[in-house]
């Protein structure tokens, strides 16, 4: 999540150079054929064009609005994991006097919101764009680990790694850790470590947990829908096109050199309308590692932090702090 005051002038120009140098190169092409060849006819009314880019600007629109939703309904859901784990831990450790049952279960709840975190990272086929520009942004040193590898060193880091073959081979290895949690919770139910209430307030946090989960997933898992994504880009880049085109007569109204006033223009316009359309793209998927997506490794790096303060570990890492005003 970029966290900076300002977008500085070398993120701007990552993003929009491309666009802007396709842009340049179609209206220098309508101008000299309007200007040098003489070729009048390429200037065309800028109505029908202002009414394209009218009818885009509102679609483009709706798919941000979309792609918003999306991304803050994320940002919801790894607030509410926050908070139901800070819930759960306090009332297990107010009930369970037992420091080594308390450890056990904070230490598995941190090692499942990381491999939450690594599953949601996969990257899938739909999630990113053919100019992947909102990842090579990010530096190598801000990737993170294979998921395999991610995985292997949680249960490493955690002394269990006993498990970690069986897990490996879950197809959703986080579906598994909850599992591990609510078994526990039946054995010392019974065992008479907590009472029935007890118990079923415990497993009522544990399905909030999964409810977080799966909504996780589900946006994950579903792109927003294709009609949009797709037709959005080809409406902008059928818009930009025109543009040049439809600006050449304005302009060659207001002077003999007016006409080269259109290369200028058409950037400016381009560089907005681009701009708009990769807003809603790059915030389509929001567990994507990107500039701009929910900075899942500060998040539980914090959960890990407050829970291991909880049952009186001092061990714990530091925060995540931005680099180049960058939060991960």
């Amino acid at each position: 999540m970029y966290v900076g005051k300002e977008f500085t002038l070398k993120i701007l120009w990552h993003y929009a150079r491309k666009n802007l140098l396709k842009t340049l190169l179609v209206s220098i092409i309508a101008v000299v054929l309007y200007k040098i060849a003489g070729w009048q006819w390429v200037g065309i009314s800028f109505v029908p064009v202002a009414s394209v880019g009218t009818a885009v600007a509102f679609y483009v629109g709706f798919k941000n609005n979309q792609a918003y939703d999306r991304l803050w309904e994320a940002r919801k859901l790894w607030g509410q994991i926050t908070n139901t784990g800070r819930a759960f831990t306090a009332a297990f450790i107010s009930i369970v006097p037992d420091k080594q049952l308390q450890r056990e279960f904070v230490y598995r709840h941190i090692a499942w919101v990381n491999i939450l975190r690594l599953q949601l990272r996969r990257t899938v086929p739909w999630a990113t764009t053919k100019l992947d520009l909102h990842r090579t942004f990010i530096s190598e040193e801000h990737e993170l680990l294979a998921f395999e590898e991610g995985l292997r060193q949680i249960f490493e880091k955690n002394g269990v790694m006993e498990y970690y073959e069986m897990a490996n081979s879950r197809i959703n290895t986080a579906n598994h850790t909850l599992k591990k949690q609510i078994h526990e919770l039946g054995r010392l139910k019974k065992n008479g470590l907590i009472d029935e209430y007890e118990h079923s307030d415990f497993v009522r946090h544990m399905n909030t947990l999964f409810d977080c989960q799966g909504g996780c997933e589900r946006i994950k898992n579903t792109p927003l829908f294709r009609q949009y994504s797709i037709f959005s880009r080809v409406f902008v880049s059928l818009f930009v096109f025109l543009l040049p085109f439809g600006m050449l007569k304005e302009m060659d109204k207001i002077a003999d050199w007016g006409v080269w006033l259109t290369i200028p223009f058409s950037l400016l316009i381009s560089w907005v309308f681009y701009s708009m359309e990769q807003i809603g793209e790059y915030s389509e998927n929001p567990f994507d590692n990107s500039v701009n997506d929910i900075p899942m490794n500060s998040i539980c790096r914090n959960i890990e932090i407050e829970l291991k303060e909880f049952v009186g570990d001092t061990d714990y890492p530091p925060k995540i702090n931005p680099i180049d005003d960058i939060l991960m």
